[in-house]
């Protein structure tokens, strides 16, 4: 594994991130779901809905791309699963998954929000180990508690999904998007948050935070370079039980050194050994840590960073759908 100081890290991020999204925009669009298809032959009733974070609040004025939301209203679970992307990325480029939860069943989120790379270029090698849990806390709850970030309450992740579920709601009664709220605030019991890379961070600590009904982190890790250890959020107890906390991460992972991340897991008691897979069938000896060293759709830009989870990177099968073992890894980390 390449190893690099920390600002040739911050500079290789960087020029990342900006060709990350120009490779992802040149990228081409797949079909939208036809929600009013009323072909006998179809056993789904998939609906898609492409909302600005500006439309359901106006005083929104950055990171406005677009949230996507599924829900396929044949066999409904009565759970969310809210997805939230990696650095600069945004829900366009995760429909693959989030579209798997609803055909499973969830009212399906990928949300939008500010994600840029302030978090950590403000915690990834500050002395101040606190820096990340604080950071993630002021982007999911709009509190300043950094100089490292800048979110207000109307930017942050808790406002951005419990507004949208209001909008939703209003939107299509029929759908009751209302079960999701109690006490006007998200009812975090019947949320399965879930995110890649940054937004993975976010997902775990959500769970800190919140007892959710699950969390999952595609690609994802708090790691001080400076200190040579995991975030100090990372051993804090949570209001999850560690038992419906899940992770699935590529061997290769040209971002977040593997080995750091396995110490990471450790620490906070995930539920193991790591299985892969590759060579594994669900229910994967019941591990909640999966991992994969299969060959990415996309073989530039850090591909086994972004294998787990991003669209254009996700082995495919011959109809464009994630392969075999992806679908059923993906089955398994939402159903289980």
């Amino acid at each position: 594994m390449l190893k690099l100081n920390a600002f040739k890290f911050f500079k290789m991020k960087n020029v990342f991130y900006f060709c990350f999204t120009i490779l992802l925009f040149s990228c081409k669009k797949t079909k939208v779901v036809d929600s009013n298809n009323n072909n006998n032959n179809n056993t789904t009733q998939l609906f898609e809905r492409l909302i600005s974070p500006s439309t359901v609040n106006s005083a929104v004025t950055a990171y406005n791309s677009q949230h996507y939301v599924y829900i396929d209203t044949v066999a409904l679970r009565n759970k969310l699963f809210v997805f939230l992307p990696g650095t600069t990325g945004s829900p366009q480029f995760y429909k693959l998954i989030v579209k798997k939860a609803a055909a499973m069943g969830y009212h399906s989120i990928g949300l939008m929000y500010p994600n840029n790379s302030d978090l950590y270029t403000a915690a990834a090698s500050n002395t101040d180990n606190t820096q990340f849990g604080k950071c993630r806390q002021e982007i999911i709850e709009g509190i300043d508690l950094s100089t490292g970030v800048t979110v207000d309450n109307n930017n942050c992740i808790k406002t951005r999904l419990y507004q949208l579920l209001v909008y939703l709601q209003q939107l299509t009664p029929s759908q009751n998007w209302q079960q999701f709220i109690l006490n006007n605030d998200i009812d975090w019991s019947k949320v399965v948050i879930a995110g890649h890379s940054q937004g993975g961070g976010h997902a775990l600590f959500i769970s800190k935070l919140y007892s959710v009904d699950k969390a999952i982190s595609f690609s994802s890790i708090d790691w001080n370079s400076n200190l040579g250890r995991s975030a100090d959020w990372v051993t804090q107890p949570g209001a999850t039980d560690v038992a419906r906390l899940y992770s699935f991460n590529g061997i290769r992972d040209q971002i977040f050194s593997y080995a750091n991340v396995q110490t990471q897991l450790a620490e906070m008691g995930f539920t193991g050994p790591a299985v892969s897979i590759d060579s594994n069938q669900p229910p994967y000896f019941n591990s909640h840590t999966l991992t994969t060293s299969a060959t990415p759709a996309t073989s530039v830009l850090f591909p086994d960073h972004n294998i787990t989870s991003l669209d254009s990177y996700v082995p495919k099968n011959n109809t464009g759908g994630a392969a075999a073992n992806f679908d059923a890894a993906w089955g398994y980390l939402l159903g289980n």
